[in-house]
């Protein structure tokens, strides 16, 4: 009985280990066949075929063979450079005190808490140990950077039940009152996009005594002169629509269905089209004064800005919204944008 045992063990053992390894020989020949395909497409159409730099061990892989992981949060900076407007009030960066969010100026030398809210872009490649640094800035535009703390996050793919992840933060405002801005970077070694990794989050609140008036600061971090131009928006996140599964073009006559790439570009096309920057202009009911709206700064110089908010329309009960941007202006007339504030005007 004992050697019949042993004997169906190892006959069971023996299946397996050839089970796996015609799974591992189909998985070899699949990049095979792939790298192939993709060297005979490139000759086909005269393309030269790419040769391995001195640190690579072998070809590159085609992206359908090679998975990799994209961290990011609501990053103003990669939004922008996309030709999309932003809001400073960042979705992905909440402040509590105790457990009620906090929205308006922070007391100095108090305790918060602050919550990073982590997303991955890829549908395939999971990231653990994602790292999230959390630091301040003085209220403003290019202002000094301080660490407050840093930790990791277990992130899982794109629609899996670990995405989003959570970093959880303790922070103690500087004995200094006035409002600070937060920024949160995510850290990741083999990041597809590590251009959406820095989130800002940046909220002033003041009750509108006709007109509400703000003031930040603008600092030029360069080694060089800058001069810089300050411009206002009404630009805020648009609501979230039901999900609901979108049918792709051409999906039930037979045709291919949309693959992720093209779903993905389509989504950005849409965004380009209802949220690009510029479309969201102060309107006429509103005055939106900012005093001044150009300068120059030499380096590690800092100016205030005032910004002055009114309804034109006194019986306005509630709040507004408005965002203010910092650009730097190139020699060219190129504009790159360097940061920003949301200021909200009350009015009981």
């Amino acid at each position: 009985m004992l050697g019949s045992l042993v004997e169906h063990v190892r006959t069971a053992a023996f299946l397996l280990f050839a089970a796996d390894f015609w799974k591992r020989l189909a998985d070899g020949l699949k990049v095979l066949f792939a790298t192939i395909r993709m060297l005979l497409c490139r000759l086909v159409k005269g393309q030269k075929l790419p040769s391995p730099s001195q640190s690579d061990c072998c070809i590159q892989l085609p992206p359908d063979v090679y998975k990799r992981a994209d961290p990011l949060l609501y990053a103003q900076y990669y939004l922008m450079a996309q030709g999309l407007a932003v809001t400073w009030d960042n979705p992905d960066i909440d402040i509590f005190d105790g457990a009620a969010p906090v929205t308006g100026a922070l007391q100095p030398a108090h305790k918060y808490r602050v919550r990073v809210r982590v997303w991955n872009g890829s549908y395939d490649a999971p990231a653990v140990g994602v790292g999230v640094a959390l630091s301040y800035l003085s209220f403003g535009a290019q202002t000094v950077s301080h660490t407050i703390a840093s930790t990791a996050v277990n992130l899982g793919a794109k629609g899996t039940i670990d995405c989003p992840a959570y970093a959880e933060f303790s922070w103690i405002t500087p004995a200094i009152g006035g409002h600070y801005c937060l920024q949160a970077q995510l850290s990741w070694s083999d990041d597809a996009n590590p251009g959406n990794n820095l989130g800002q989050k940046n909220v002033n609140v003041a009750e509108m005594q006709s007109p509400a008036k703000f003031a930040f600061t603008v600092r030029n971090e360069a080694s060089v002169a800058r001069r810089f131009l300050i411009e206002a928006d009404c630009y805020g996140l648009p609501k979230l629509q039901p999900c609901v599964p979108e049918t792709p073009p051409g999906e039930g006559r037979g045709e291919r269905p949309r693959t992720r790439l093209a779903e993905s570009k389509a989504r950005w096309a849409k965004a380009l089209r209802e949220q690009a920057y510029g479309h969201f202009p102060v309107p006429d009911d509103w005055s939106v004064r900012i005093v001044p709206d150009t300068l120059s700064l030499q380096p590690r110089q800092e100016a205030e800005v005032a910004v002055e908010i009114e309804a034109r329309d006194a019986a306005f009960r509630g709040s507004k919204a408005f965002n203010v941007h910092v650009f730097t202006i190139g020699e060219s007339g190129s504009r790159d944008m360097t940061g920003g504030v949301t200021l909200t005007a009350t009015k009981g």
